[in-house]
């Protein structure tokens, strides 16, 4: 078999097996409407992590890069940054004078204090109807009495 365009003779590649893993799990839903057809199934792929040594053509070896770490998400930093000192103070002297009178107000608002917690209140009755809201009671009318069935004999 060969790979790869164009294809290189007599080149190989040395790599060495790092570990062997599972991926995390991918849901499938399948779902048919009006016909109460649903179905979930779940699959995980198999992987194995190599690490590539050399990379030799003809006998000699090529330089290869060195293998990089997988980059993580960066987090949100919840300090600033520091700045680093320049050479020269009195500009930043001056920047620091014309913030003086601005930096109480950042300050304030960076740092928010928490909300204190406030106790619930307890749910009160539901007033059924337009009577009940305004605290008087509407009487109900009696039922009717029904008319008694006789049965008449010939």
């Amino acid at each position: 078999m060969q790979i790869g365009n164009p294809f290189v003779d007599g080149a190989r590649v040395m790599a060495e097996v790092l570990e062997h893993g599972r991926d995390r799990k991918i849901l499938v839903y399948k779902y048919k409407n009006k016909t109460r057809y649903r179905r979930r199934h779940g699959h995980r792929q198999g992987f194995t992590r190599l690490a590539i040594r050399q990379i030799l053509v003809d006998g000699r070896e090529v330089a290869v890069e060195e293998e990089k770490q997988p980059a993580r998400p960066s987090r949100k930093r919840t300090t600033p940054k520091p700045k680093p000192e320049s050479a020269t103070a009195e500009p930043q002297a001056a920047a620091m004078q014309a913030a003086s009178d601005a930096e109480p107000v950042l300050a304030e608002a960076a740092v928010k204090p928490k909300r204190p917690v406030r106790a619930r209140k307890a749910p009160e009755p539901k007033a059924e109807g337009p009577a009940k809201a305004k605290g008087t009671a509407i009487k109900k009318p009696a039922p009717r009495a029904r008319a008694k069935k006789t049965e008449t004999g010939e």
